[in-house]
């Protein structure tokens, strides 16, 4: 009976996946911030588009819609403000300004010799592209008043999350019934207007957490912001550097400008504007630089990322609308996706994907059989337990992955103990999908057996699973 079992379940496993594979890849889509024409400058307009086309979908907002703002609290209409002066540069094709507060400075900046020193290069032949600085009077309660290039969808409550370039303000367009929220006298940064370009907040996600994530320019200030009830908004304080980063630093002005995605086991991937790559580690705040985009035409700035699937990303650029690229992470290579012709450039990206996902584009079932056949590639064993499953067993190079397949949401401890029940050490999680897997690094501990106990917050799920450390 147990083998009949068995070889039913692995037809079944074989028939899903081979109906997954022949399945008509879909559109591979996205929420981008536009101008409200190709090639513009002022980031105003969010729309829905098909990277592989560069088609528009759907206009989500346009910067004419007259539109009654509501406080996200309250839910009472915001209140109406004056209008203020502001420090701004032209909206003419002129390609890159770093800006202060008033009285207006302005610095040249040559774009082309900025990517080139992005890359390691120290010259260039292209003449400097001036930029012009504007003092303006500007309706900063207008859902995208200064401009905006920081969204995150939030696939959980179909929302946009963005904050204005100029202005220290959480806001979210909620894509059901199309009103806008704003977190209304809420700190959300440090940001003093448009000038001051190093506290913008230009980069922007929703990570396997379930909770948002933005970054300044200078990367001083990672902001947390929760989703559910009762919303909290954290400064979290500034990125540290990993010590072989060298010369690439997250802080620089060379690194201003990109966006953010998050991966599966609570990374953040930084992709700058000038191509290069750092992933954080929400738990240390520790950036990693690794490396530098390859095979983008001369020009493209990468202002906007979101995962396609497992490790490609497609980018977008705030200068070219020659098309939209995707890059692997594992290779940082390049290549384009959407055909020849002008596309929407766009100020960012946002999509609900995580990268190193196994479950997109799979049905839950075949989530949960992904999981189990990659619990038993990576070992000997698998210590399975009630939907959470730890691998490799045995351990041979100092990690764990910790699955937990249909388990309630929320705040998880995973305890490390030797097998008397000493506690040797505990990592703290936060479950909120329905397929979830973390990585754990195991502290320096002599080769034997060991435990791994999962307690949930409220105590309704506690496992205990045996492993071997090699």
């Amino acid at each position: 009976m147990k083998r009949k079992t068995l070889l039913l379940l692995v037809m079944t496993s074989l028939i899903i996946t081979s109906h997954a594979q022949n399945k008509q890849k879909e559109p591979v889509t996205g929420y981008a911030i536009t101008a409200s024409e190709k090639g513009g400058r002022n980031w105003k307009e969010v729309r829905l588009v098909n990277v592989s086309t560069g088609e528009e979908l759907k206009t989500i907002y346009k910067s004419t819609d007259e539109t009654q703002p509501l406080n996200a609290r309250t839910k009472n209409p915001v209140a109406k403000k004056d209008a203020q002066s502001l420090v701004t540069r032209s909206a003419s094709t002129y390609s890159y300004a770093i800006t202060s507060p008033e009285p207006a400075r302005k610095k040249i900046v040559n774009l082309d010799e900025e990517l080139s020193k992005a890359q390691g290069n120290t010259s260039t032949s292209q003449p400097a592209r001036r930029v012009m600085i504007i003092s303006q009077k500007i309706e900063t309660d207008k859902p995208f008043a200064t401009n905006s290039a920081a969204i995150a969808y939030d696939k959980k409550h179909d929302r946009l999350y963005y904050t204005p370039m100029g202005i220290n303000e959480l806001r979210y367009i909620d894509l059901k019934s199309n009103k806008i929220y704003y977190f209304e006298n809420e700190a959300f940064g440090q940001v003093k207007g448009f000038g001051d370009v190093p506290n913008q907040i230009t980069r922007m996600v929703i990570a396997s957490d379930g909770n948002g994530y933005a970054l300044s320019n200078d990367a001083n200030h990672l902001i947390r912001f929760t989703t559910g009830k009762n919303p909290a908004i954290t400064d979290l304080g500034a990125l540290g550097d990993d010590a072989k980063n060298g010369n690439f630093s997250v802080h620089g002005p060379g690194s201003f400008g990109g966006d953010m995605i998050a991966d599966v086991s609570e990374n953040l991937y930084l992709v700058n504007a000038f191509r290069q790559v750092f992933k954080i580690s929400i738990a240390s705040k520790s950036a990693i630089y690794l490396g530098s985009i390859k095979g983008l035409p001369r020009g493209f700035t990468t202002n906007g990322a979101m995962v396609e699937e497992g490790s490609k990303v497609i980018v977008a650029s705030s200068e070219s609308t020659d098309g939209y690229y995707r890059f692997d992470l594992n290779t940082l290579q390049a290549e384009r996706v959407s055909p020849e012709g002008a596309v929407f450039n766009a100020s960012d990206l946002a999509n609900g994907n995580l990268a190193f996902d196994k479950k997109n584009n799979q049905s839950q079932e075949e989530a949960k059989q992904t999981a189990t056949d990659l619990a038993k590639k990576s070992g000997l064993e698998e210590a399975r337990n009630n939907g959470i499953t730890v691998y490799p067993n045995p351990v041979t190079n100092g990690s764990v992955n910790v699955s937990f397949t249909d388990q309630p949401a929320g705040k998880y401890q995973v305890q490390f103990l030797d097998l008397s029940g000493k506690l040797i050490s505990t990592q703290e999680l936060n479950i909120a999908n329905k397929l979830q897997v973390h990585n754990l690094n195991l502290p320096g501990v002599a080769k034997g057996n060991y435990l791994i106990k999962v307690v949930s917050e409220a105590n309704k799920v506690s496992v205990t699973s045996k492993i071997m450390v090699q």
